[in-house]
C-alpha cells in the first residue's frame, strides 16, 4: 500500500511526534476491538488551536517574577537614596544657619544710625565699634575736568589743523599732570595715520596712554560743531592742564578744578581724595553725597540686633525642618500600617539624638545666661525648637555680650552653637560622615542588584529563545501528524484499515 509501511496505532502516533509532554486528545483505541482499527481525533484542529506565542509569554512571565521583585528592590533603593539626599540637604541648611552664630565674630554686627537727609551714608564693617560721632562735610572730592572746542562730526572729521598728507601727518597733545610747582609731570599723546585722526581716535589714544586722564566724546549740541572732547582726571584731587596741541586744531579750557574732600570727625579735620572715606570713623566707610553745612550730623554705631535675630530665626527654622524630615521618613503610619523608609535607621536616630543633646546642655562662661531657654529658645516635647523673639531681643538689649558668650563663646569657653556647628560639620562630612556612609552602602547594593538584574535578563532571554525553538519544532511535528491523520482516514475510507 505504500506509506505508511506498518499498522497505525495510538502508540505509533505518539512515537511519531518525537516530542514528549504534549497534552490533547490524540485518539483512543476502542476496547474489545481487534484488527488494528483505531479512532483518530482531529490533529489539524489541535495544531490550529495551539497558541505557541501565548505559551511562550506565559512561561517567560512566570520566569520573570524574580526580575520584577529585583526591579522593585531597585526602586526602593533609589527612593532611599533620594530620601537620604533630602535629609542631607536639610542638615546642610541647618549647618549653614548655625555657621552664622557659632563664632564670636558673628556677633560683631553693627549698623549706623543717622538722621534722614544727612548728606552722607555709612557702611559699618565687623571692625566697627559702638559709639557716637559728630560729622561735618565741608566739601566733596572732585576730578579736574576740561573740554575742547567743538567739531562737526566725531567719527569722520579730522581734528588736525592741516589736511593729512600721508604717513607723515600727525598731531601731538601735551598735558601737565599735577600742579606745575608741586611735582607736575608732562605727558604727550600722538595721533597719526596708524591711530586715525578723528575725535574718537584722539579719545582712544589718550585712554590707551594711561597717563591719569580719561577722555570721552560728548555731544554738546552746539550749532555747527556739536561734538567735543571731555577730559577728566582719573582720580579726585588731581589737576591737569593741556599745555600744547601741535598739529591739532582744538582748543581746551578748564571747567572744573580738582579738589579733595574736606570733613571733620568729632572736630578732627579729615582730607580724602575719595568721597568714600574709609576709617575716619573706625570700622566704617563714610559715603559723602553733599556738604552738610556747619551743623554737625550725629552718627551712632550700634549693634545690629535685627540681623542677629534673623540669623537665630533661620537657625530655629532649619532645625525644625530637619527634624520634620527625619520624622516623616522614619515614622510608622498606624492608619496605613506602612513604615517609613528610614524606620529603625541608626543614622537617623544618631543625627536626631546628637543634635537634641547639644541643644539642651548648659554653657556660657558663668554669666547670667546658661541655657538656650534663658534667651528664648525652648526645646519642646515633640523635639522641635520654640523661639520667643521678644525674649531674645530683650536679652540682646540687656546683655549683648552675655548672649554672644552663650551661643558663640570665646577663645576660652566654646559656645553652645559652636559645639552644635562642629557636630553638623562632622555629620555632613562628604568623605566619612554617616549620611555619606548610608549613601555609599546603598550605591553598593544598587550596583550588585544591577548585575543580578542583568544576569536574570540574559537568563530570561535565553529561556524565550529555547521555548520559541521548541514550539517551532512542535508545530512542525503537528504538521506532520496532520498529514499522517489524513492518510489514515483515506485508508479507512477505502477499507484498507
Amino acid at each position: 500500500m505504500g506509506w505508511p509501511p506498518g499498522p497505525v496505532t495510538e502508540m505509533s502516533l505518539r512515537e511519531e511526534r518525537g516530542v514528549s509532554g504534549i497534552s490533547g486528545n490524540l485518539g483512543s483505541l476502542p476496547s474489545g476491538q481487534g484488527g488494528g482499527r483505531v479512532k483518530i481525533s482531529n490533529m489539524a484542529a489541535l495544531s490550529q488551536n495551539l497558541d505557541t506565542d501565548a505559551l511562550v509569554e506565559a512561561s517567560v512571565k512566570s520566569a520573570s517574577l524574580p526580575l520584577v521583585q529585583m526591579e522593585e528592590s531597585q526602586a526602593r533603593l533609589e527612593n532611599r537614596q533620594a530620601i537620604w539626599s533630602q535629609v542631607e540637604k536639610k542638615l546642610e541648611s541647618f549647618r549653614d544657619a548655625s555657621s552664622s552664630l557659632h563664632l564670636e565674630g558673628n556677633f560683631n554686627v553693627f549698623k549706623p544710625v543717622l538722621p534722614a537727609h544727612s548728606g552722607f551714608t555709612v557702611t559699618a564693617t565687623d571692625n566697627a565699634a559702638i559709639g557716637h560721632h559728630d560729622i561735618v562735610v565741608e566739601s566733596l572730592a572732585r576730578p579736574g575736568v576740561a573740554v575742547s572746542s567743538g567739531i562737526r562730526d566725531a567719527d569722520r572729521t579730522s581734528v588736525l589743523n592741516i589736511p593729512p598728507d600721508g604717513a607723515f601727518s600727525h598731531g601731538i597733545i601735551t598735558f601737565l599732570i599735577g600742579d606745575r610747582l608741586v611735582g607736575g609731570e608732562y605727558k604727550t599723546v600722538r595721533i597719526d595715520q596708524k591711530t586715525g585722526f578723528t575725535l574718537g581716535d584722539l579719545a582712544e589714544a589718550i585712554n590707551n596712554a594711561h597717563i591719569g586722564i580719561h577722555a570721552m566724546v560728548m555731544r554738546t549740541g552746539q550749532p555747527g560743531a556739536p561734538y567735543s572732547l571731555s577730559l577728566s582726571s582719573s582720580r579726585n584731587g588731581l589737576n591737569f592742564s593741556v599745555e600744547g596741541t601741535e598739529g591739532i586744531g582744538l582748543s581746551f579750557h578748564t571747567v572744573q578744578k580738582a579738589s579733595l574732600a574736606h570733613l571733620t570727625v568729632d572736630g578732627v579735620p579729615v582730607v580724602s581724595s575719595s568721597n568714600d572715606v574709609k576709617d575716619a570713623v573706625p570700622g566704617t566707610v563714610l559715603h559723602l553725597r553733599r556738604p552738610t553745612g556747619q551743623v554737625p550730623v550725629g552718627l551712632s554705631i550700634v549693634h545690629d540686633r535685627k540681623k542677629i535675630t534673623a540669623n537665630l530665626s533661620r537657625f530655629v527654622k532649619t532645625y525644625n525642618d530637619l527634624i520634620d524630615s527625619i520624622e516623616k521618613f522614619s515614622g510608622f503610619n498606624k492608619m496605613t500600617g506602612r513604615a517609613g523608609p528610614l524606620l529603625g535607621s541608626f543614622t537617623a536616630t544618631e543625627i536626631r539624638n546628637r543634635l537634641a543633646t547639644a541643644l539642651t546642655v548648659s554653657g556660657g562662661d558663668g554669666g547670667r545666661y546658661r541655657t538656650l531657654a534663658d534667651i528664648g529658645l525652648t526645646f519642646q516635647r515633640n523635639g522641635r525648637l520654640s523661639y520667643d523673639s521678644q525674649k531674645f531681643d530683650r536679652a540682646l538689649s540687656s546683655d549683648y555680650r552675655g548672649v554672644s558668650n552663650l551661643l558663640a563663646g570665646s577663645s576660652v569657653h566654646p559656645g553652645l552653637i559652636t559645639h552644635l556647628h562642629d557636630i553638623t560639620v562632622e555629620l555632613t562630612n562628604p568623605a566619612n560622615g554617616p549620611i555619606f556612609g548610608e549613601q555609599q552602602a546603598i550605591s553598593s547594593q544598587s550596583r550588585a542588584l544591577d548585575k543580578e538584574v542583568e544576569r536574570k535578563q540574559d537568563e530570561i532571554a535565553d529561556l524565550r529563545e529555547r521555548l520559541e525553538e521548541k514550539y517551532a519544532n512542535l508545530q512542525g511535528v503537528l504538521g506532520g501528524l496532520n498529514v499522517r491523520q489524513n492518510y489514515v482516514r483515506q485508508q479507512i475510507a477505502q477499507g484498507n484499515i
